[in-house]
């Protein structure tokens, strides 16, 4: 059963910051501007949330190492914004939003809640990567979610532990624990994302990228116990009752499309489909159609009953 205490901050908090251009103040089509304010969830952990756009509400949950801000999620909301009032957040540990110990999936589920609860509803969702995780999570633990699209969650097409997945959390939690972070991302980018080791070399030749992504290097060990050790969760997604889509590219690691394939066979009622020339950064007009398809249809048969 979910805790469904939650609270947001009161409008005259100086947390809920407006943030707008000249160029949208002048143009009276352009869509409302983007609001930053805090969530509290359940166990109080204060999260940092902001919203941008008018019309249905779509809380958007982002992957390992987007934030509030990053570039990729940026421009997934610009591409949203104009249709939807699209809702991102800080998960705890990440950004501006706080972390309380100790840490389960449970809370993560209660930090949807706390987010979703916050926003007037019927509430449709995205999430990539890891945020599809998350997603998947709360669906399946009744968070009021209407309808979802979850693109590439990196599952393994199986629902077999394999022992290496088993331990690699464990091992990543050691190479934070003595400040090996740059080995942390490493194993991650490499285990889980299955980018090549040429591809990593490369990252981290760019300062500024590689500096970003070490900022989370504490956090990912928890990203991949909320991917079930990297295997499919049966039972998780056995207990799914509302219409998702599962989604992924032609470009990439194989393992991807395998395991969204695998990943709709398990959601009750889910479907899939392969977006032709998307990799695990799907581009954001793509995933405009690929949303307005599927929530739309959802909304559509939801009033039909």
């Amino acid at each position: 059963m979910l805790d469904r205490t939650s609270r947001t901050v009161r409008p005259e908090d100086p947390a809920n910051r407006r943030r707008t251009t000249l160029e949208d103040r002048m143009d009276p089509h352009a869509p409302p501007p983007a609001v930053d304010r805090t969530v509290h969830s359940a166990d109080g952990t204060a999260l940092a949330v902001t919203e941008a756009g008018a019309g249905t509400t779509l809380v958007v949950v982002g992957g390992a190492f987007d934030h509030r801000g990053t570039p990729y999620l940026e421009r997934l909301v610009a591409a949203l914004a104009d249709r939807y009032r699209v809702v991102t957040y800080d998960r705890r540990g990440r950004g501006a939003s706080g972390d309380t110990e100790p840490w389960a999936i449970e809370r993560e589920v209660e930090d949807l809640l706390a987010v979703v609860e916050s926003v007037p509803g019927p509430v449709a969702a995205f999430g990539a990567c890891v945020g599809a995780g998350v997603l998947l999570h709360g669906l399946a633990a009744g968070v009021p979610i209407t309808s979802a699209v979850l693109f590439e969650p990196p599952f393994r097409a199986s629902i077999e532990h394999h022992v290496d997945d088993v331990v690699f959390a464990d091992l990543l939690d050691e190479h934070v624990a003595v400040g090996r972070r740059s080995q942390t991302v490493r194993a991650f980018l490499a285990h889980v994302l299955g980018v090549p080791m040429g591809q990593v070399a490369l990252l981290r030749l760019r300062p500024a990228v590689w500096s970003a992504l070490l900022g989370d290097a504490h956090v990912l060990p928890r990203d991949v116990r909320v991917l079930n050790g990297l295997v499919i969760p049966e039972r998780v997604a056995a207990a799914v009752g509302v219409p998702v889509l599962v989604a992924s590219g032609d470009v990439g690691p194989e393992f991807m499309g395998q395991a969204a394939r695998a990943l709709a066979d398990a959601i009750p009622g889910a479907s899939h489909v392969q977006l032709a020339g998307q990799w695990h950064r799907p581009e954001p007009a793509v995933v405009r159609r690929t949303v307005d398809r599927f929530v739309g249809s959802a909304q559509a048969a939801k009033m039909d009953e």
